[in-house]
């Protein structure tokens, strides 16, 4: 009996590290491209195919719905260099550094505007009032981290 667990054990330990930390990856956009991106494909709507329902537990307390950016995939590259289109879901996120201060302003992909002259996103879905801003003329460079991305290669022919 030990004997079986042990070795459930065994299969299931490599298994979670795996699933945790094997799953996430970053890919890289110059501020230009993004921003011409976000400018182009962005459009809020009252429709309420534009929210997410945060969840009901959460909707007690917290506002449970935010404008989303309806931006269905953002032209990339990986580490590797290659371009490539990603489909961003609920869960990735922009890590974006600033040229004049090098901190890291980190918002949810999904919830990133271009508003005048600045990008606009929030920071958590949960707390109301989390909101980043970063001017677009202080943009060094624009991450986005993606777990179990889903990606199509861009065929340059």
């Amino acid at each position: 009996m030990n004997r079986k667990i042990c070795e459930k054990i065994k299969i299931a330990i490599p298994a979670v590290i795996l699933l945790t930390t094997g799953c996430t990856a970053n890919y890289l956009v110059t501020p230009d491209e993004f921003i011409n991106q976000v400018a182009e494909k962005q459009y809020k709507t009252e429709n309420p195919t534009g929210f997410y329902v945060v969840s009901p537990l959460a909707s007690l307390f917290f506002n449970q719905k935010y404008d989303a950016n309806n931006i269905r995939k953002v032209l990339c590259r990986d580490k590797a260099g290659n371009l490539l289109y990603l489909f961003p879901d609920r869960n990735t996120q922009l890590e974006i550094t600033s040229k004049s201060t090098n901190d890291v302003v980190k918002m949810y992909f999904d919830t990133v505007f271009f508003e005048a002259n600045k990008l606009v996103g929030l920071r958590s879905r949960l707390v109301p009032g989390m909101t980043r801003e970063i001017a677009l003329t202080d943009i060094e460079r624009i991450e986005i981290y993606a777990e179990f991305p889903r990606t199509e290669k861009v065929d340059l022919k």
